[in-house]
């Protein structure tokens, strides 16, 4: 972002809400930091006051979030909302234990006296204005009031900035653009009281939704290249309705619709991060067959911060580190969630990651504006490095010989190779390999997936023992996808129990790997 747009912002009253204006700069309000960032970032959280999610009113959410992310901007203390028996107690613990992170039972309006907020902006519950106030909390460092709580805060010492209570999304968008970033924007349902709403304030980002409209299209279309929807679109009609719509126009996205707590998160700093379980290729085995399994879904921010660390299905489960697993992983949380991805990469035992699709965030590359892809690949390739990710997943249609593609990938020394996904199905390409820049783009060879044929245990168990046994031909390897929801840990072992001794299971980063050195063409 230019100096000119920051200098403008903080002349339209950025930080108007705040009784500690002077001490919020704009380069911190959009959290300047060492090391390089894709994504704005809040400030170092030193004390949160802790709510269990469920103690509050929806309402109160609304306000709890807003006033989380004008606390993100400048550090210190902050608000986290808490969810039990999910990974957010998790990150909470982490944040204590490593980072000395102090943590305290909340109060939220002796939270709000404290701040030094005395501005609200009054919205209507259920209705496009809780957008609009979101948006223009960050606007003008006031927090987002439902008029069932007006009188409480007008108790409470605030003053009414603004009422938006007869606005929608279109209205903000019309009125204040030029004083929001152009890099991201929040996709969030109106239905939805707190989720993303504090990263959306601390960014000073636009919160939106309007189905898949022209509306919709024209928000996607007003961002820069490469630029970022975090959360979620209407996927009634599928989810290419409106992927789509952003790959056309050289946009990406993050499902996070459901994420919390993104403020405070992505208030710590990891300049780099290393995966602690060893990737050291073994010497091929002339009578072999190597197979990796993969989940699908890795780019779900949502999901990784919420059940899948706790999950008997996914990484909670208690057999995981019986086997070599691939797991998909967003490489946005170096910078969103650094403290979760080391959490992950801590508790790995045979656990290797790789980045989920398609690369910085979901879109299909063969609709991506060519100059767009070629800075989302040099973006996606620098946190890869970052994160200690070489591979990354691809979901497009019908494009896995266009290796122009995979080259604007497979040219950045970060990146080892690609597995591709056929939109539907995501095995349709049976394992056939493509080459670009002398480094693979593998496709899967076969899925678990409840319900599809051939997509059962037992016969992707055939399918394996069946296979090429040959390490220097592309055949003597498989990768085999299983589907997030609806299959587990449990499932993919069910099919390594019945592999024959020559099927040999390997993450997946390792197979790329030993396609490159020993099969290549």
């Amino acid at each position: 972002m230019s100096d000119r747009r920051l200098s403008r912002r903080h002349a339209l009253g950025l930080t108007a809400g705040l009784g500690l204006a002077a001490a919020v700069s704009p380069s911190l309000a959009f959290g300047a930091a060492p090391a390089p960032s894709a994504y704005p970032k809040g400030q170092r959280p030193q004390v949160l006051n802790v709510f269990d999610e469920s103690s509050l009113s929806l309402p109160e959410r609304t306000l709890a979030t807003t006033l989380q992310g004008l606390l993100a901007r400048r550090g210190g203390e902050s608000l986290y909302l808490n969810l039990p028996g999910l990974g957010y107690q998790h990150w909470l613990d982490d944040l204590v234990a490593r980072y000395g992170v102090r943590a305290r039972t909340g109060d939220l309006w002796n939270t709000v006296n404290r701040s030094g907020v005395r501005g609200y902006v009054l919205f209507r519950a259920g209705t496009p204005s809780v957008n609009v106030a979101t948006t223009l909390a960050g606007v003008t460092g006031a927090v987002a009031i439902e008029e069932g709580l007006e009188a409480l805060a007008i108790r409470n010492g605030l003053r009414k900035v603004l009422d938006v209570r007869d606005k929608d999304d279109r209205w903000v968008f019309e009125t204040y653009w030029p004083q929001l970033r152009h890099d991201v924007v929040v996709e969030q349902r109106a239905d939805i009281p707190e989720r993303l709403r504090d990263y959306v304030t601390m960014a000073g980002a636009l919160a939106f939704f309007d189905g898949n409209s022209e509306f919709r299209a024209g928000v996607v279309e007003a961002l820069d290249d490469d630029g970022t929807v975090i959360g979620w679109g209407d996927a009634s009609a599928g989810e290419d309705a409106f992927i789509g719509v952003n790959s056309a126009t050289g946009v990406k996205a993050l499902p996070a619709d459901h994420a919390r707590n993104l403020s405070v998160l992505s208030g710590i700093r990891e300049d780099r991060l290393t995966q602690h379980v060893s990737a050291k290729l073994p010497e091929p085995d002339p009578d072999a067959h190597y197979v990796s399994f993969l989940i699908t879904d890795g780019d779900n921010i949502q999901w990784a911060l919420g059940d899948f660390p706790t999950d008997p299905r996914w990484f909670g489960s208690p057999r995981r580190g019986e086997v070599d697993l691939g797991w998909g992983i967003s490489p946005s949380l170096i910078d969103l969630a650094p403290s979760v991805m080391r959490w992950f990469y801590d508790r790995s035992v045979k656990d290797r990651w790789v980045v989920g699709p398609s690369g910085g965030g979901y879109m299909y590359p063969s609709r991506y504006p060519a100059a767009a892809l070629d800075k989302h690949t040099a973006s996606l390739a620098q946190a890869m490095g970052r994160s200690d990710l070489s591979v990354a997943q691809i979901i497009d249609f019908d494009s896995f010989g266009n290796t122009r593609l995979w080259s604007s990938y497979l040219k950045r020394p970060e990146i080892d190779g690609l597995i591709y996904l056929e939109y539907s199905r995501y095995d349709g390409l049976k394992g056939e390999v493509v080459w670009s820049e002398g480094k693979p783009v593998i496709s899967a060879r076969t899925m678990l997936w409840e319900g599809l044929d051939g997509a059962d245990e037992a016969s992707v168990t055939a399918e394996l023992n069946a296979a090429t046994r040959n390490p220097f031909s592309t055949a003597g390897y498989s990768i085999v996808v299983w589907h997030a929801w609806s299959k587990s840990v449990d499932d993919v072992l069910t099919v390594v129990d019945g592999l024959a001794p020559h099927v040999k299971v390997i993450p997946p980063d390792t197979l790329v790997r030993m396609v490159a050195e020993h099969a290549k063409p």
